[in-house]
């Protein structure tokens, strides 16, 4: 049986998208000419196509990072074809490893002086294991250690960085999950979901934490892609259904940076690529005074 909390997620606006349209085109934006983004997880797939996005946007600065450097180079050449005046940084992160995090922010911070959004992709699914007495405990481990370890220390040490920017735009958003909602089906990676939820509610915390001093921190689901990670750990039954549009993600990531600014209110909270912005926005007083697109405990 599929699980009702996802398809009232998939279903939030009455139109939905599964390529970007031509109100997010990012070529269409200006970023201002001192915007610095940084995207942890840019070596493939959305994150990749993220970089794309605020490229095609002239972002001054994208610094582009992973565990592994081999993909990046690949990744900033296609950035300086798209932007021959975007400056392109390299630099090697890996989220579950504290000290990378912190070297990370770093650097980021020691040449540029500021950020104005991070961009936090990196993730971790593993094999689908739908009952707790199978599979392997290491893949639950590193899923929790990528995804909502991963999160933490993100927000640690660069969440001071976008605070401290002058003029910055203030922006957390993390590519999260709709898998967060996930109880029941041959998707329900207990691992993977698990960790996507609880990587949404440090999202929520942020917002709670520092929403006051102006950082806006989002989750997006990117929609159903079939990424490299995706295909090698999704059931094959269900692979028809990866249809989303690996830009999609990236394109309304970069309309939000231009917004952040005028959407304090939708901090701290799920949102979905897929979703139409406009619509969304026309929920801001039914998503406000009801607290919506949040994890909470039901009581009646």
């Amino acid at each position: 049986m599929a699980d009702p909390r996802v398809a009232a997620v998939d279903g939030f606006t009455e139109k939905k998208h599964q390529v970007v349209p031509s109100k997010l085109d990012p070529a269409k934006v200006t970023l201002l000419n001192t915007f610095t983004v940084c995207i942890i997880g840019a070596s493939t797939g959305i994150g990749e196509h993220i970089a794309y996005s605020y490229a095609k946007a002239r972002a001054a600065t994208v610094v582009i990072s992973s565990r592994s450097l081999s993909d990046l180079g690949v990744v900033a050449d296609n950035i300086k074809y798209i932007n021959k005046d975007v400056n392109v940084e390299v630099v090697e992160c890996d989220v579950s490893k504290a000290a990378s995090v912190e070297a990370l922010a770093h650097y980021v911070r020691t040449h540029y002086g500021r950020l104005d959004v991070l961009v936090l992709n990196a993730g971790y699914a593993g094999p689908v294991t739908v009952k707790m007495d199978q599979g392997n405990p290491e893949w639950v481990q590193k899923a929790f250690d990528v995804n909502a370890m991963g999160t933490y220390l993100a927000a640690h040490y660069l969440v001071p960085l976008l605070l401290e920017t002058p003029s910055g735009a203030k922006g957390f958003i993390a590519v999260g999950s709709v898998a967060g909602c996930i109880r029941r089906g041959n998707i329900a990676n207990t691992g993977y979901t698990i960790s996507k939820m609880a990587q949404i509610r440090l999202v929520e915390y942020l917002n709670e934490q520092y929403g006051e001093a102006g950082l806006v921190s989002l989750a997006v689901h990117p929609g159903a892609v079939k990424t490299r990670m995706a295909e090698g750990n999704t059931p094959e039954e269900f692979l028809p259904y990866l249809t989303d549009d690996v830009a999609l993600c990236g394109a309304v990531c970069v309309w939000l940076s231009t917004r952040l600014s005028n959407i304090g209110w939708l901090s701290g909270r799920l949102i979905s690529a897929t979703w139409d912005m406009d619509d969304l926005m026309s929920k801001q007083k039914q998503i406000v005074d009801r607290d919506l697109l949040k994890f909470a405990l039901l009581t009646e």
